[in-house]
C-alpha cells in the first residue's frame, strides 16, 4: 500500500503551534488510514532536542510520533536576517526534493505546508514532474505580505517569486486556506479555479487547560514570534500612552524584533524570551488577557495560530490590528474578545470597562466554548483534509 506524506518545516519535539497543528492532522489521517510518514525539518526552536540532532553526522534522522514515522532533514537552527533565513530555507527545500525523489515510489499523496514560502518549489516538483497528488496548505501568502511590509525585493525578483507560487497553486490538486478572504482573494487576483480551494479553519492542537484565570487581573501578556508582522512595537507604544497605570504586560517571544523590544521595558512592560509550553502555561495561568498583534497593512495574508492556543487556555483575547483583518473578523462574528483598531486611539474607549465586566467576560467564555465545540477543533480538521485524500488510498 502506498503512503501519504506530511511535508513541514516544523514538528514535534518543536512545540510552536504550526508544528503541532501538523502533527495532530497527520495524526487524524493515520487513524483513518494508517499510512502516514512525515518529512520535516530537525528542531528550530527546541534547543535541547537541536544539540541532540547535531551530534549525528547523518543529513537524515528517523524517528516516531504517535506510531508515524518522521523523518528529520538535519537543519541548522533558525536565524532570523532575512538573507540567513532565505538560504536556510533553500537549503531544506533542496534535500526535500532529493528525498521525495528517491523514494517517490511510496507516496500516493503528499501534504505541503507553506511555511517558509519556499515550499511552492516542493509542490511544483510534486505535482508538475512526480505526478503525486499534492495538497498544498496555504497559511501565509507571500511576496504580498512583503510587500505591505515593505520588506519585498526588486519588482523582478518579485515578479519571478509570484509567478512560482502561481505556478504551483495552479498546478497541485488541492489548495487548503485558513479563511474565506484568502480563498476570494486567490480567485480574483492570482486567478485560481476555486473549485480546488479549500477553506479549513484552524484549531489548538493543545490539551485543553481545565484552569480558570484571574479575570480580576489587570494583566496581559503575548507568546511568540516577535517579528515586523507582529508590530509589537506599535502596540507597546500603544499600551503604555493608553492603559492606565494599573494595567501589566508581559512578551514572551523570539524573533528579529526581540531585541528592539526590549527599550520598552518598565515598571509595567516585562519583555522574556521564549518559553516551551508548559514552562509558559505555568507562568500564564493567572492572567485573563492574550494578545494578538499583526501590522494594520495584513488583512487576510496571515492569521495568527496563536489565537486558537490562547483560547485553549482559557484566554480573552484582546487583539491589535486593521479592523477588516481576518482575525478581527473572527473573534467579532463570534464574540472572542475585544478589537482594538491599531490606528485610532479612540477604539480602546468604552473597552477597559468591558474588559472589567464580569458579566461581558462571563458572555466571551461562552462564545469560546461553543467556538470550540462547533467551529475550532481536530475533529472537524481532519476530516476536512481527509476529504482530498486520493480515493485509491
Amino acid at each position: 500500500m502506498k503512503k501519504t506524506l506530511f511535508h513541514s518545516l516544523t514538528f514535534p519535539p518543536d512545540t510552536i503551534s504550526t508544528g503541532m497543528i501538523v502533527s495532530k492532522i497527520a495524526e487524524g489521517i493515520n487513524s483513518e488510514l494508517n499510512n502516514v510518514e512525515v518529512l520535516a525539518s530537525s528542531p528550530q526552536y527546541n534547543m535541547k532536542s537541536v544539540e541532540s540532532f547535531n551530534h549525528n553526522d547523518e543529513n537524515l534522522n528517523n524517528g516516531r510520533y504517535k506510531d508515524i514515522k518522521i523523518h528529520y532533514i538535519k537543519s541548522k537552527p533558525r536565524k532570523f536576517s532575512n538573507s540567513s533565513r532565505f538560504f536556510q530555507w533553500i537549503e531544506f527545500n533542496y534535500k526535500s526534493i532529493l528525498f521525495i525523489y528517491k523514494n517517490r515510489s511510496k507516496y500516493e499523496n503528499i501534504f505541503i505546508f507553506s511555511y517558509p514560502p519556499t515550499m511552492n518549489l516542493v509542490c511544483i516538483f510534486t505535482s508538475r514532474i512526480l505526478k503525486i497528488n499534492t495538497i498544498y496548505s496555504l497559511w501565509e501568502l507571500y511576496p504580498e505580505i512583503a510587500e505591505k511590509l515593505n520588506e519585498e525585493p526588486n519588482k523582478i525578483l518579485k515578479s519571478i517569486f509570484k509567478y512560482i507560487d502561481n505556478y504551483a497553486l495552479k498546478n497541485v490538486d488541492n489548495v487548503v486556506v485558513n479563511s474565506d478572504d484568502l480563498k476570494n482573494y486567490l480567485i480574483k487576483k492570482r486567478k485560481i479555479t476555486s473549485s480546488k480551494i479549500n477553506v479549513v479553519n484552524h484549531f489548538s492542537p493543545f490539551i485543553k487547560s481545565n484552569y480558570e484565570p484571574n479575570y480580576e487581573l489587570n494583566n496581559i501578556f503575548y507568546a511568540g514570534n516577535t517579528g515586523r508582522p507582529q508590530n509589537l512595537s506599535a502596540f507597546l507604544r500603544y499600551f503604555d500612552k493608553y492603559f492606565p497605570s494599573d494595567w501589566k504586560l508581559d512578551i514572551y517571544g523570539a524573533g528579529q524584533e526581540f531585541n528592539n523590544l526590549s527599550q520598552f521595558t518598565n515598571e509595567n512592560i516585562r519583555i522574556n524570551n521564549y518559553l516551551e509550553r508548559k514552562k509558559l502555561e505555568n507562568l500564564t495561568k493567572d492572567i485573563p488577557f492574550a494578545l494578538i498583534s499583526l501590522d494594520y497593512e495584513i488583512t487576510f495574508e496571515g492569521f495568527p495560530g496563536k489565537t486558537f492556543d490562547y483560547l485553549n487556555m482559557n484566554k480573552v483575547l484582546i487583539n491589535f490590528s486593521n479592523p477588516n483583518s481576518v482575525v478581527s473578523k473572527l473573534i467579532d462574528k463570534y464574540g472572542l474578545g475585544f478589537n482594538i483598531d491599531s490606528n485610532d486611539p479612540e477604539s480602546l474607549k468604552g473597552k477597559l470597562e468591558d474588559m472589567k465586566s464580569s458579566d461581558e467576560i462571563s458572555k466571551i467564555l461562552e462564545n469560546i466554548k461553543y467556538f470550540q465545540k462547533s467551529i475550532s477543533n481536530k475533529e472537524i480538521a481532519c476530516k476536512s483534509y481527509l476529504e482530498l485524500i486520493s480515493p485509491s488510498s
